[in-house]
């Protein structure tokens, strides 16, 4: 099988040839009239197939460029949630920190308050004791 490209030119090259030679006479009838009439058709079909290779080319050209214009997109999109995620990030580790110191001054007001609890429990202790004694000296005058 020869390639399409070949079969085009020899369509050509044979419709050229009886093409000169109808001018001069009528229309061949016979073999040489199918003959003309196929390599007509094959040097048609061949130059219709080079149109529509032309337009398979410009879709290819244009879907590449849609792809690519595409793809620019979801680049930056990504990008976009990629750098949305880091400063979300990064102001959680901040909210974290802060949490954390305010976590600490609980903590230490929590055991200052409890250090209080004892200090005035030890007073109230020692408040009933006094109360006791008094009302002893009372109770025995």
């Amino acid at each position: 099988a020869l390639p399409i490209s070949t079969l085009g030119t020899v369509a050509r090259r044979v419709a050229d040839m009886q093409d000169s030679m109808m001018s001069n006479s009528r229309k061949p009838t016979g073999m040489k009239g199918k003959v003309h009439d196929l390599a007509t058709t094959l040097q048609t079909q061949n130059e219709e197939l080079g149109i529509e290779k032309g337009h398979m080319h410009t879709i290819k050209t244009e879907n590449a460029s849609s792809t690519t214009g595409m793809q620019g997109q979801l680049n930056d999109i990504s990008r976009y949630f990629a750098d949305d995620i880091t400063r979300m990030q990064e102001e959680f580790r901040v909210q974290q920190r802060l949490q954390e110191a305010e976590n600490v001054r609980l903590q230490q007001q929590v055991t200052q308050l409890k250090g209080e609890k004892t200090s005035i429990h030890q007073q109230v202790i020692a408040l009933q004791r006094r109360i006791e004694e008094i009302e002893e000296e009372i109770g025995h005058e």
